[in-house]
């Protein structure tokens, strides 16, 4: 029995195809793993969104030692207390508008609260969480940067 060294050909074969399908694997890892952090992001900005309308829902009477309702300023930290690895760039905005049973709309936008609504029990308060998640391997295909955002609007209760 005689033993067969591999060729010298046949190495260099096999250097080329690693050097060929390398770049691609560490594309498709390193994308996976930017994908799961947009997934993550996309679910603590959400979060956030959720925990800040529920802090305006719940204190709008009262804030403990406060005695006076929370204001927007303390409603956008209270949302921003819950963005972990959120991304980057995070802005939260408040609003208040009165229930349209009808129409099943929040009347408004951004940090401009509908006319004629307040920070009142019986009104509606809508917290929305948009952040900017940067990526690694969407930067090298054209995607620097993914947006997330988050928006719960809830019932003020008290």
């Amino acid at each position: 029995m005689t033993k067969t060294l591999p060729r010298r050909r046949d190495r260099g074969q096999a250097l080329v195809e690693v050097a060929l399908v390398a770049p691609l694997f560490f594309l498709m890892f390193f994308g996976i793993i930017d994908l799961a952090r947009v997934i993550w992001a996309n679910d603590v900005i959400a979060n956030a969104a959720r925990e800040g309308a529920r802090f305006a829902s719940v204190n709008a009477g009262s804030i403990p030692n406060h005695g006076a309702e929370a204001t927007m300023d303390e409603i956008r930290a209270a949302a921003l207390g819950f963005v972990v690895a959120g991304g980057s760039g995070t802005t939260v905005t408040v609003c208040f508008s009165k229930v349209h049973i009808a129409s099943e709309t929040v009347g408004c936008t951004g940090d401009v609260s509908e006319v004629g609504a307040e920070y009142a029990s019986g009104n509606l308060v809508t917290v929305r969480v948009v952040s900017s998640v940067p990526v690694l391997a969407g930067a090298l295909v054209g995607h620097g940067d993914f947006v997330v955002s988050g928006e719960s609007t809830v019932l003020i209760n008290n």
